[in-house]
């Protein structure tokens, strides 16, 4: 009986050290990652940026009618020149918009007690006192400035993350070099090979589907903002297509900045309110139909872990840690599926806990 008790006593005391351990140790982690963000964040930027131009050339390589050694030789290096093009007129695109959004959001600003006044009319309710502090809560300037901050210190990195990503293509030629002298065990080398290859793959796939429903987004919030006359529509379908990246969030602030600026602009409340319908009708359809049907099983993470990475991951990186939250828990969770000892934590992770699926991929 005493070396039962001394026994139960003794797995208490490991159990506790191993929570203590893993506590200290994703405390370490964390105050790491935030406090070197400026450091890792044009690294992570770097990876997205190299997963997408491998996208794109294996998606080159496979067009039809061209020799097969011709398409092997330019799909990469006219992937990043495409990449590199697209990121260039993008980065200009913001910065004139940011000239045009400013002196719009000076607007919100002057007229807050006419967007008040105008809801509360619409509404029938005298709903001055919360809306004033929703919209003290809420400053729309502040959240703008946020996202356009967040591409200002990508593009001021600009230099930095090519080169990255330039060397990244360079030696992606040797990875199966480094692997074969890391590893000499053949399981060991398949398995690794194998994990590589799943990250690869997710990840090209949620980048590739989530940019083409993001510009479908994008598009249809723009011919909306068009048919009802709202002013910066293009700008408006550029902002959803930005913020579609981020899960949920990002969905509610797309369609919430275009009705705000819609009371303002807009005399007619019939129209605000089919403004506002549309836009939220667009995103329920693509995001709640056409956006799963397409990931079909490539994105087995829990709703309640993306908000929570989001948060996380905003907290540390700001709004850059936001749109590379769910890449980066697609990753983890690949990761820890693949070993016995982390099959829980994949477990608790993934959507539906078949973390299977996550290992075909």
């Amino acid at each position: 009986y005493k070396k039962r008790v001394d026994m139960d006593s003794l797995n208490k005391e490991i159990n506790f050290a191993r929570a203590f351990y893993f506590f200290a140790f994703m405390f370490l982690v964390i105050y790491s990652f935030n406090s070197l963000s400026n450091i890792l964040t044009p690294i992570a930027i770097s990876f997205f940026i190299w997963f997408l131009i491998n996208g794109l050339a294996n998606e080159i390589k496979k067009i039809p009618y061209i020799n097969k050694r011709v398409l092997d030789f330019v799909a990469t290096p006219l992937s990043l020149i495409i990449i590199l093009y697209s990121m260039v007129k993008i980065g200009t695109f913001v910065t004139s918009s940011m000239i045009e959004l400013g002196s719009v959001v000076a607007q919100l600003d002057s007229k807050i007690n006419v967007v008040i006044d105008k809801i509360s009319t619409l509404t029938s309710f005298d709903l001055k006192e919360p809306l004033q502090k929703f919209f003290q809560e809420f400053n729309m300037a502040t959240l703008l400035n946020k996202i356009f901050i967040a591409f200002s210190s990508i593009l001021s990195n600009t230099m930095q993350i090519f080169l990255y990503v330039l060397f990244l293509l360079i030696d992606q030629r040797f990875f199966d070099l480094k692997l074969n002298a890391l590893f000499q065990n053949e399981n060991s080398k398949n398995k690794a090979k194998h994990i590589l290859t799943s990250i690869s793959k997710g990840v090209r796939t949620y980048i590739l589907i989530t940019t083409i429903v993001s510009l479908i987004t994008g598009f249809l919030t723009f011919l909306i903002c068009q048919y009802f006359g709202l002013q910066g529509a293009v700008l408006w379908g550029f902002i959803a297509f930005i913020l579609n990246f981020i899960p949920t969030i990002g969905t509610i602030i797309a369609v919430l900045i275009p009705t705000v600026f819609a009371i303002i602009q807009l005399t007619d409340l019939s129209s605000i309110l089919y403004l506002f319908i549309f836009l939220v009708l667009i995103q329920f359809v693509i995001g709640n139909v056409i956006y799963p049907k397409l990931m079909g099983k490539s994105l087995n993470i829990s709703q309640f872990v993306v908000i929570l990475s989001l948060v996380v991951w905003g907290a540390m990186w700001g709004t850059i840690g936001m749109f590379l939250a769910v890449p980066i828990m697609m990753i983890l969770l690949i990761i820890l599926s693949q070993f016995e000892s982390t099959k829980n934590l994949a477990v608790l992770i993934s959507e539906d806990g078949n973390i299977l699926r996550n290992n075909d991929n």
